[in-house]
């Protein structure tokens, strides 16, 4: 069971490790947030050095609210798990919400994803945590069946919704 930065699981029988990432492994999440953004079709709109420095810097600051699990094979990243947790008040419970869960390419079907999932469900056992959310592209059926393995998906009627910068810009400017 994962409680703190320091502890981690190994999958020896899987090839892997899996441990929470440290300011030390920016460079490794760089470059899976690379593979991320093309397997989106999105350009990287950074170098990489840059986008390790930013991770460094924003990721591992204190309090940043967000946490990291990697998956390592010989100690190269194939894979994270990003999180947040929260309070959620409607419930009165701790909650954790998964802002991504990536594997690079030529590490799926090893076991990286299941075993980054299943060290986030201890995490949250040991850690009084009662529920856990997420959300994935519905155009993306690999993940979909992933997920539905774990649990079935909740049907809802809820919509995201999501400001980026530039349309956060305009609203301000507007109602000022």
């Amino acid at each position: 069971m994962i409680h703190s930065n320091e502890e981690r699981t190994d999958n020896v029988e899987l090839g892997f490790e899996i441990r929470f990432a440290t300011e030390a492994d920016a460079e490794g999440l760089a470059r899976l947030n690379q593979e991320l953004l093309t397997f989106y079709g999105l350009p990287a709109p950074n170098q990489r050095s840059f986008v390790s420095h930013a991770i460094a810097k924003g990721v591992f600051k204190e309090n940043s609210g967000l946490t990291v699990l990697l998956a390592l094979e010989s100690d190269i990243s194939i894979g994270f798990l990003a999180f947040s947790e929260i309070f959620a008040l409607a419930s009165c419970q701790k909650s954790i919400f998964i802002q991504d869960l990536f594997v690079a390419r030529k590490a799926r079907k090893s076991g990286a994803g299941r075993g980054l999932m299943n060290a986030l469900f201890n995490y949250a056992r040991g850690n009084e945590i009662t529920q856990i959310d997420w959300t994935t592209d519905a155009w993306n059926s690999k993940a979909i069946a992933f997920y539905e393995h774990i649990v079935p998906s909740l049907k809802t009627e809820k919509i995201l919704y999501r400001l980026n910068e530039e349309r956060l810009n305009q609203i301000i400017k507007g109602w000022q």
